[in-house]
C-alpha cells in the first residue's frame, strides 16, 4: 500500500477492484484518490486520470481496470472540491495554478518523477496546462473533449466564436453568487443527474443508479459550490487579462476609466513536447468541433486527433470500449523507455 492509503472503502463510495488513499496537494489541500496496480509489476508506469464537471473519480470506472490489466499503475483522484477531497472556500483556491500543483504533488506522492496524464473536461484543462508547465514530468498526455487553452481563449476574446459563446451559457450563469448552487441542489440534486442524461448522445450510459452516484457525490457538503468555483475562477482570471489588454490598447484619455491595470505581458503558450492524443466526441452539446481545428502548431512532439462521430461530451462513459482501445494503443505505442 502507498503511504496514506486505506484498505477500507469510505462510506458511500462505489466498490470495485481499486483501493483508496489520500495525498496532500497545493496549500495543504487533502486529495482523495483511488488506485489500482497490476498484480505482477512492482515498477508499473504511472497513469493519472483527471475527471471533469460535475463528476468525480468514478467517471473512470471503465478505464481503471483496463489500464491496470495492461500493466499500468492507475491513480484517479477527486479533484479539489469534489467528493471526498478537501473543499477550500475561496474562489481563488480553484485557479488553474493550484490544480496543476495538485497534480504535481500527487505524482510525487506516488514516488514517481513522471506520469502519463489523462484528463476529461476540466481534467483536460489541467492535463494541457501541466504538459506545458512541467514537460519534464509529462510522459504522455491524453485529453478527452477539452480544448487546448489557446483555442478556448481564442473562442472568448478578440473575435469571439458566437456559436461557442451560446453553447457556454452556463459558464456565465455560474458567475452569479449562490444561486447556481441552490438551483442544482433542488430535489436532492436531481439537476446534476439531468446534466448527464440530457446532454449525452448515449443516454443508456446514465441509468438511474449511475446518476445517483453523481448526485450523491455532488451532495457532499461544499462540493457543489467548489465545482462551480472552477468556472468563477477561470472567468475572473480571463476577465482580468482582457481588461489589461483593453487598457493597453485604449487611448490615453480613456485609460483612467479602465482602472490602473498594468499592460499585460504577451501570453505565450509553450508547445507541448510530450506525445499527445485528443479524443473528441463529435456530439458534444457544450463544445464545438471547431475548437479542435488547426491544432498542430501547438505541439512540438507527436500529436494525434481522433473523432468519435457517435459520442457525446461524456466520452469515457458513453463510449468506454472506444476510449479504452484508443487509450491503450496510444500509451503502449509511446511507452517510455
Amino acid at each position: 500500500m502507498s503511504e496514506g492509503e486505506t484498505a477500507q472503502v469510505p462510506e458511500g463510495e462505489p466498490p470495485g477492484p481499486w483501493t483508496h488513499g489520500y495525498a496532500v496537494g497545493a496549500g495543504g489541500v487533502r486529495l482523495h484518490y483511488v488506485e489500482q496496480r497490476p498484480e505482477d509489476r512492482e515498477d508499473a508506469p504511472l497513469v493519472v486520470l483527471l475527471h471533469g464537471f460535475p463528476e468525480f473519480w468514478w467517471s473512470w470506472r471503465e478505464q481503471i481496470p483496463a489500464l491496470a490489466a495492461d500493466g499500468y499503475w492507475v491513480v484517479a483522484p477527486d479533484l479539489r472540491g469534489y467528493n471526498l477531497s478537501d473543499k477550500p472556500s475561496e474562489i481563488g483556491d480553484y485557479a488553474i495554478e493550484h490544480l496543476v500543483e495538485d497534480l504535481r504533488l500527487l505524482i510525487a506522492h506516488c514516488g514517481h518523477e513522471r506520469a502519463a496524464v489523462v484528463g476529461h473536461d476540466w481534467g483536460g484543462q489541467v492535463a494541457w496546462q501541466f504538459a506545458m508547465e512541467h514537460p519534464e514530468q509529462t510522459e504522455r498526455v491524453v485529453v478527452l473533449n477539452s480544448p487546448h487553452p489557446q483555442r478556448m481563449q481564442e473562442a472568448f476574446s478578440g473575435r469571439p466564436n458566437l456559436r461557442q459563446l451560446r453553447r457556454s451559457w452556463y459558464m456565465f450563469v455560474f458567475q452569479l453568487p449562490w444561486l447556481p448552487e441552490r438551483w442544482l441542489a433542488t430535489n436532492d440534486y436531481e439537476r446534476v443527474g439531468l446534466i448527464f442524461r440530457d446532454t449525452a448522445a448515449h443516454r443508456e450510459a446514465f441509468l438511474p443508479d449511475v446518476l445517483q452516484r453523481f448526485r450523491a457525490a455532488a451532495a457532499r457538503p461544499g462540493a457543489m459550490a467548489a465545482a462551480i468555483h472552477y468556472y468563477r475562477a477561470a472567468v475572473r482570471s480571463g476577465a482580468r487579462e482582457n481588461l489589461q489588454q483593453l487598457r493597453a490598447s485604449a487611448p490615453d484619455a480613456l485609460k483612467p476609466m479602465l482602472g490602473d491595470a498594468e499592460p499585460p505581458e504577451a501570453r505565450l503558450w509553450p508547445k507541448i513536447g510530450a506525445p499527445a492524443l485528443l479524443i473528441w466526441g463529435e456530439r458534444d452539446a457544450a463544445l464545438g468541433r471547431e475548437l479542435t481545428e488547426g491544432m498542430e502548431p501547438l505541439f512540438g512532439g507527436p500529436f494525434e486527433l481522433v473523432y468519435l462521430p457517435d459520442c457525446g461530451h461524456w466520452t469515457q462513459q458513453e463510449c468506454p470500449e472506444d476510449v479504452n482501445r484508443l487509450l491503450l494503443d496510444f500509451l503502449d505505442r509511446y511507452a517510455a523507455d
